[in-house]
């Protein structure tokens, strides 16, 4: 199919658009934790069922699973553990327009631990990201009474470390889909990894909370999370890997790296929230860095 990675790419910033809404609603009720922790094996089953249907073949290369695997628990246990409470901190939108850092940093990676180079055009693509990033970040916002509201720096932390080791699994991952990996299968190895390592750690810190009881105080979060299951870690993370397979990486990182602006419509449209003009500008001015940075 024609430009099919190019539209899977698209997609996938679509889908990622609502998840990073959804999940931020239901991370306020519920703690950024619990969120990551029960969607992993949420979304786990649905893969695992989507995948008996349509192919239901368990065949990979050693090396290809190890790195999946990798990418699975950097990407998706660690990476989305720092999203998620950067979302409870500073809002979907700021936290996306944060994550847009990861495909410079990808950058930067590939070029120490890849050998690919970056050039000119690359680094002025990486400065104009940083720059439209830092603009909306620095954006001074008033609270009811007038007052300047001052912006969580944990939470901007946390953003930015969401994004490097987003960065970090999709350079596992890439190496992982060198061999004839289906991108559902690649997903529901990544999806295994992350459910794994996300529930070890937390049962040894014991942080884990009882299903029942806390989805029974909140039944409007299992159903967010539930539709948020579906367009983010089943359709979203497919979708992403499909985009890098079928495209090359950084074109597929440039479409997926839009999501920034197109939240804008969806925050108007869902809650009502109307962005500034300068995160307009910024988020824009983001997504054209990237864009520099991966069509040099």
């Amino acid at each position: 199919m024609p430009y099919a990675g190019e539209i899977a790419g698209l997609a996938t910033a679509l889908c990622w658009s609502l998840t990073a809404i959804v999940f931020t609603a239901a991370s306020r009720r519920i703690g950024s934790l619990q969120v990551n922790l029960y969607r992993l094996p949420m979304a786990l089953i649905l893969l695992f069922l989507t995948y008996m249907i349509i192919d239901g073949h368990f065949e990979i290369r050693r090396a290809d699973l190890f790195w999946l695997l990798g990418s699975g628990a950097v990407g998706l246990a660690i990476g989305d553990s720092f999203l998620f409470e950067a979302m409870v901190l500073i809002g979907a939108r700021l936290s996306m327009i944060l994550m847009a850092l990861a495909p410079p940093i990808t950058a930067v990676l590939a070029y120490f631990f890849l050998g690919e180079t970056v050039g000119a055009m690359g680094i002025l693509g990486i400065a104009i990201t940083i720059g439209g990033v830092s603009w909306v970040v620095a954006e001074r916002h008033a609270d009811a009474n007038g007052l300047p509201k001052k912006i969580s720096w944990v939470g901007v932390v946390c953003g930015f470390f969401g994004a490097l080791f987003q960065a970090i699994g999709l350079i596992l991952a890439k190496k992982g889909l060198t061999g004839e990996v289906s991108p559902l299968f690649a997903t529901l190895i990544r999806m295994s990894s992350a459910t794994i390592a996300m529930w070890s750690v937390t049962l040894l810190l014991r942080k884990v909370k009882n299903p029942w009881q806390l989805f029974k105080a909140n039944p409007t979060a299992l159903k967010q999370m539930l539709l948020a299951v579906v367009f983010g870690p089943v359709l979203g993370v497919t979708l992403s890997l499909a985009a890098v397979k079928y495209t090359e990486t950084g074109i597929a990182a440039t479409l997926i790296a839009t999501v920034p602006v197109v939240m804008i419509p969806l925050l108007i449209v869902i809650e009502k929230e109307w962005p500034s003009w300068r995160a307009i500008l910024g988020a824009t001015v983001t997504v054209g860095g990237i864009a520099i940075l991966f069509l040099r």
